[in-house]
């Protein structure tokens, strides 16, 4: 099969892998109809993420339909089309139990503070991501979700990710009714965390970035209040203005890690790209 290949920082390839196998009985075999490329793949791509091996397959979000389950999956069946979370969960354990899946203690063998990732380094596993032509999906009683036949996988597919990804952002914002939200970063995350806000009874919602097209597509899709910050002399000032000099009552950083500072984080932040590729070269 054919899939994403690692092969240091800012560069990957297309190859040809072995097919996965059932290794557990509670192991799915899917096969990729959908799969996104992220931005927190992009911490991979740059070398950022600890513990990231040259011949992963990255990908944490993705749809497919199920062509083999191990004898113990009763969740889904061969010819299902699901959507596959992008944390890989038993379903048992303590933290499981909580629902808190992303902290699983059986998934991840390399750590104890987050459980297993599908396609993101070592440090959350070292599975083998969505980013290929079949993919194994362990745990499959517990994360695939069978997509109900009305729902466009295009539509499916952000459900992995994107969308639960805002709206935790929302939900943990403790917006109460009446509330003024402003979301820094019209991002997909941004965008999705700015129309989730909504659920919770604010009575408005900012979403501030500085590249216009994605502030008009966040305008119409999110129904909120959409400002590029490079137009205004002080953005804090214009959000004290606004809000009738009470400032926002949440406010939600959708920016991303990778942000562009100022010209001494530039550089470092180079040099340590220079060292993680050195690094990689030695190995």
């Amino acid at each position: 099969m054919l899939a994403m290949n690692y092969r240091g920082p800012y560069r990957v390839r297309t190859v040809e892998r072995p097919m996965p196998e059932i290794l557990h009985p509670e192991d799915a075999i899917v096969r990729v109809t959908r799969t996104c490329i992220c931005g927190s793949d992009l911490h991979l791509y740059h070398g950022m993420v600890p513990d990231t091996r040259v011949g992963s397959t990255f990908g944490h979000e993705f749809t497919g339909v199920v062509e083999e389950v191990g004898p113990l999956v009763t969740n889904v069946k061969v010819g299902d089309h699901v959507l596959v979370p992008f944390n890989i969960a038993c379903g048992k354990c303590n933290f499981c139990k909580q629902g808190l899946y992303g902290n699983c203690h059986e998934s991840n063998t390399m750590a104890t503070a987050v459980g297993g990732i599908f396609g993101y380094s070592h440090t959350a596993g070292g599975f083998d991501g969505g980013q290929a032509e079949y993919v194994r999906v362990p745990y499959a009683n517990v994360g695939p979700t069978v997509i109900p036949p009305d729902m466009d996988p295009d539509d499916a597919v952000l459900l992995t990710d994107v969308v639960p990804t805002g709206y935790q952002a929302a939900e943990m914002g403790g917006i109460k009714e009446g509330d003024t939200v402003v979301v820094f970063g019209a991002g997909p995350i941004g965008i999705m965390a700015a129309r989730c806000a909504w659920f919770f009874g604010p009575s408005r919602v900012i979403i501030i970035d500085h590249v216009d097209y994605r502030l008009e597509f966040a305008k119409n899709y999110a129904k909120c209040e959409a400002y590029n910050f490079k137009s205004m002399d002080d953005p804090v000032v214009f959000l004290k203005k606004t809000t009738d000099w009470y400032g926002a009552d949440v406010c939600i950083d959708c920016v991303g890690c990778e942000a562009e500072g100022n010209a001494l984080q530039t550089f470092t932040g180079k040099v340590t790209l220079m060292q993680a590729g050195a690094a990689t070269a030695l190995q």
